[in-house]
């Protein structure tokens, strides 16, 4: 039996990624009390599941418990930082008061975990077991409780959330409605909208409306700009799967046909018929340009409201991009 290889592609390039952050000490020990709250979120749960809980925690989403539990180490820094950012917004000055600090990483940090929860259950990576609707159930329990707290203090706090909340529901289950990279990439914004309640009921509280949509503008461009380097470094999976990535609304129709028909282990011409598009069109370097654009433009929206240290964590991370092979 003729053994078939599996295609070249992409994501197989391990230079595709983001640039290194180096945190500041004051972010490192963020980070931690992030993970805290992580911990915190598995002992709410019924005692009998506290170790199936972690388990799942460390094998399906490869978090380290050795030397010391590290659920946020996976998130680009941005992800998490941005609310320890907006706390110390005035020269480092806490701008909130402890008790609503604690109320914006728990809700923050469940956001962060039910986004890929919430996707690996709806596409089927992961089974609709006991456990995995138990996690899912507990954490939207334990986001909404924290943030109704928050809203408290936000004119039209609450329907904000609700506002939040209804966006990504109204975007999850749908196609971007203009069929183009720019499209997508407005289409995702509401699809992470659940991430973007913390930051922007933080900013309002902390420096008003104005502060708020530099904010959220600016999450909004990281948050692209992270999902198109997923595209990126899940070009195989995306493409025996039929799933509809940044890569596929960059390729011409007839080639869009090609990536939507069911794939077969056998396939390797419709592979590198997709392949061939992609290089030739010249789509690994137009999504890498991309993605330096969001993340420029965040850290310029970040910088013109003096939040200096996200500013310089989001060029680390575009610098890469500054020129960009060709990765075929």
């Amino acid at each position: 039996m003729e053994i078939i290889p599996p295609p070249i592609v992409p994501s197989a390039d391990p230079s595709v990624r983001f640039g290194q952050v180096t945190l500041t000490e004051e972010a490192a020990l963020f980070r931690h009390a992030m993970n805290r709250e992580m911990m915190a979120f598995f002992r709410s749960l019924p005692p009998s599941t506290h170790t199936d809980a972690v388990v799942f925690c460390m094998q399906h989403f490869r978090t380290p418990f050795f030397p010391a539990f590290d659920y946020f180490r996976n998130y680009p820094s941005p992800a998490w930082s941005v609310i320890h950012w907006i706390e110390r917004h005035d020269a480092g000055r806490l701008l909130l008061a402890t008790e609503e600090g604690g109320l914006a990483r728990t809700a923050h940090a469940m956001a962060l975990f039910l986004h890929p929860l919430d996707d690996h259950l709806n596409d089927g990576q992961l089974p609709a077991t006991h456990l995995h609707l138990l996690l899912r159930s507990q954490a939207w329990l334990r986001m909404h409780a924290a943030l109704e707290q928050l809203a408290l203090g936000v004119p039209e706090g609450a329907a904000l959330v609700r506002g939040f909340i209804d966006a990504y529901y109204a975007s999850i289950g749908s196609p971007p409605a203009i069929p183009t990279l720019d499209g997508y990439g407005t289409h995702f914004r509401n699809q992470m909208a659940t991430g973007l309640i913390v930051p922007v009921l933080m900013a309002k509280t902390a420096a008003g409306d104005a502060f708020a949509a530099a904010l959220e503008s600016a999450y909004c461009a990281f948050g692209i700009a992270w999902r198109l380097l997923d595209d990126l470094q899940d070009m195989a999976a995306d493409m025996a799967s039929g799933s509809h990535s940044a890569i596929y609304f960059c390729l011409p129709a007839a080639i869009q046909k090609q990536w939507d028909r069911p794939s077969r282990r056998d396939d390797r011409a419709r592979h590198d018929t997709i392949l061939t598009a992609v290089k030739n069109g010249g789509i690994v370097e137009t999504i890498s340009a991309k993605i330096r654009a969001e993340l420029i433009q965040a850290a310029s929206a970040v910088e013109a409201v003096q939040m200096t240290g996200l500013a310089e964590e989001l060029r680390c991370l575009a610098r890469p991009f500054t020129e960009v092979p060709d990765r075929i």
